[in-house]
């Protein structure tokens, strides 16, 4: 196994300062994290954030959000082909990270299932933002590993005057795909609207051991959506119809594939209101209704089981703020019905219904200061077959941050988080197909308590910006699928089915389809690692500016009582260099993923791979240049690669060399 503590990544880093003097400041505006209740500057954050651009969002677009956002220290993907993908953040996935649209929940089946796409995508986002670390102060325990919050617009947020029009148009080598978005802005008055819609097209992809069976997409969204936009602030609605088709693997490679067949409507208001109650200066909510459906089919076009989530999710913040006290108190709610019909359906019906009422402060004394909140939360879970668990949740959380010198900001969190567990956890029984087992739920699960202490150092002037993130999270009665020991079979001839001690016991029919059990139990755990990035203005040469940058992450995971987790994702180490002028950039970028040999018992090591990537950007007439054209350059050498946190892993390899060319315009 290729080990890469945090001291060779520092050395790695380390080959970025020379030459650094020579850089300007040019330090910009900060990054403001809108989706913390306590909006700030990113890098004064006391979790770990990311904000991802438009210009970030479209080159790094690949596949769904978790491949997205891959790239992003500290985050992985679930990977299950070109048609699914899923975020894991610092080791936790499933219901452990929120995904968000618009800052409220996507409520889709993503976190049952790995091969549930995502409904939130990156192609018509304008802006993604994650929080790393337990976000349950502000989401609820199901983010106690982090959030990840697709913008997209659909409610227009400013004015817009006149009108307005953002389009991207794309092709890519590798699957013949094509990827569409466009945004048309109409602006009367106070009133603004915006009208949009995204397709994307792909064949299955290329790899570098051949191509990859049944991986094609088909993904379609139309959104409408208008607000009234005027001093005091915004309010709006918006309708988004999101439409996905795409091909699973087949379970041999001499039968045909399945498919998932994937429909969402949502209907959204949002509004933010400047106030003078009290001391209270700012009011913003979010209410939606998801109506979310998809159908499993078989390879032979017949349908199997259909999924179906229906609900609605709101809530409600006040803020108020003063030269050093900020802080925010509110209460989100939501309601979803969630049930599997079909030979293959391993749920029977749920109703969850989640309340919580949170408050969040910081008193800044300008030199240092700390940070609070705390967060009650009361979970409702009804199964139409096993009856109903209540769970009541606390968490809190407090952190200190000192600012010794100029451009620098450290800070320090302790948190303590509860997660009730999901229907899932508690109820399923049944076979499920995607992940080739028997799965059976604990009805007397508790619930997981998570201690965590972070510490972040950043610093930023311009020609140099460092972070780094170091954390533990310590699970008391962790909840995780692990393998039984048994199998469960299935004779489809004679329609009978049934537990043995082994697939070699002799009841087991000749032509029966055999999976192993797996059970959610619960043990204690711990997590730790970090993320280390650093970026350096090298030197001006020809009209370019060069950047050289870093980044490293890193997590361990194991339960208390010997072994491992099952699929933590690798390390991962990133050194790029970028040169750019007005008109052109350019970035070389070399990504190489460590092998994992830290495994759960039922697990396979992976091997470690090197990917190199480089991206080469015109801007015709410089920055305000309405259009750009993008060439992106993904695995160039043709390298195999294998994501350990997948369940594919051993079927299905990353897509090989991929050459994208992308057309953006904005006016």
């Amino acid at each position: 196994m290729r080990e890469k503590p945090f001291a060779a990544a520092a050395l790695a880093l380390g080959t970025l300062l020379p030459g650094m003097a020579l850089a300007q400041d040019d330090a910009g505006e900060p990054e403001i994290v809108v989706t913390a209740p306590l909006e700030g500057s990113r890098i004064e954050s006391l979790q770990g954030a990311e904000v991802l651009n438009r210009d970030a969002i479209v080159e790094n677009l690949h596949g769904g959000l978790g491949d997205t956002l891959d790239s992003t220290p500290g985050i992985a993907t679930t990977f299950f082909g070109a048609g699914a993908s899923r975020p894991i953040i610092r080791g936790l996935g499933e219901d452990r990270v929120r995904v968000l649209q618009n800052g409220i929940g996507a409520i889709d089946a993503s976190a049952a299932s790995p091969d549930h796409a995502v409904t939130s995508d990156g192609l018509d986002a304008e802006r993604i933002e994650v929080l790393r670390g337990s976000a349950a102060l502000a989401y609820g325990g199901n983010a106690i590993g982090g959030v990840v919050n697709v913008i997209d617009q659909s409610i227009p947020m400013r004015a817009i005057d006149g009108m307005s029009f953002d389009g991207l148009a794309g092709y890519s080598s590798v699957d013949e795909g094509t990827q569409g978005a466009a945004r048309l802005g109409f602006g009367a008055g106070d009133v603004a609207l915006n009208l949009s819609a995204s397709a994307r097209e792909t064949e299955p992809y290329d790899t570098p051991v051949g191509t990859a069976l049944n991986q094609w997409t088909s993904v379609r969204s139309y959104a409408a959506g208008a607000s009234l936009v005027r001093d005091w602030g915004f309010a709006g609605l918006a309708v988004k119809r999101t439409e996905d088709q795409y091909g699973l693997l087949p379970h041999d490679e001499d039968e045909p594939g399945g498919r998932i067949e994937m429909e969402q409507t949502r209907i959204e208001s949002r509004g933010d209101f400047r106030i003078d109650v009290g001391p209270f200066d700012r009011l913003d909510y979010g209410v939606q209704h998801s109506d979310y459906e998809h159908t499993e089919f078989e390879g032979d076009g017949e349908a199997g089981t259909i999924f179906n989530s229906e609900g609605w999710e709101g809530r409600l913040e006040a803020h108020h703020g003063g030269n050093r006290l900020d802080g925010a108190i509110g209460v989100q709610f939501s309601d979803v019905d969630f049930g599997a019909t079909g030979e293959e359906a391993f749920i029977s019906a749920t109703n969850t219904r989640d309340i919580g009422l949170f408050a969040v402060e910081r008193y800044d004394l300008g030199g240092w200061g700390v940070e609070g909140g705390v967060r009650y939360e009361q979970r409702e879970i009804d199964n139409a077959t096993a009856g109903s668990r209540d769970f009541d949740n606390v968490s809190a959380s407090a952190g200190v941050f000192v600012r010794p010198a100029q451009n620098w900001f450290l800070g320090a969190t302790l948190a303590r988080t509860e997660r009730a567990p999901t229907a899932i956890e508690l109820f399923a029984d049944g076979p499920h197909l995607a992940t080739e087992s028997y799965e059976i739920g604990g009805a007397d699960l508790s619930q997981e308590t998570a201690t965590s202490i972070e510490a972040s150092a950043r610093f930023n002037s311009g020609p140099l910006r460092f972070e780094v993130n170091l954390y533990r999270i310590e699970f008391s009665d962790y909840i995780a699928l692990v393998e039984r020991g048994d199998v469960w079979w299935l004779d489809e001839d004679t329609e009978t089915s049934g537990f043995a001690p082994n697939e070699s016991d002799p009841g087991i029919p000749v032509d029966a389809e055999i999976f192993p059990v797996f059970n959610f139990i619960q043990q204690d755990a711990t997590f730790t690692g970090g993320e280390l990035s650093a970026a350096a203005r090298l030197f001006e040469m020809g009209g370019f500016a060069f950047t050289a940058d870093a980044a490293y992450d890193l997590v361990r995971a194991e339960f208390d009582g010997g072994g491992h987790p099952p699929r933590i994702p690798p390390s991962t180490l990133t050194l790029g260099l970028e040169a750019e002028n007005s008109i052109w950039k350019g970035r070389v970028e070399i990504v190489d993923t460590d092998s994992q040999n830290r495994l759960a018992a039922f697990e396979t090591p992976t091997d470690g791979y090197t990917f190199l990537n480089a991206g080469l950007t015109f801007r015709p007439g410089g920055e305000a240049s309405p259009w750009s054209l993008r060439v992106d350059g993904r695995n160039l050498t043709d390298e195999e690669g294998r994501v350990h946190s997948s369940f594919l892993k051993d079927e299905l390899a990353l897509p090989g060399r991929n050459v994208r060319f992308t057309v953006l315009a904005s006016f």
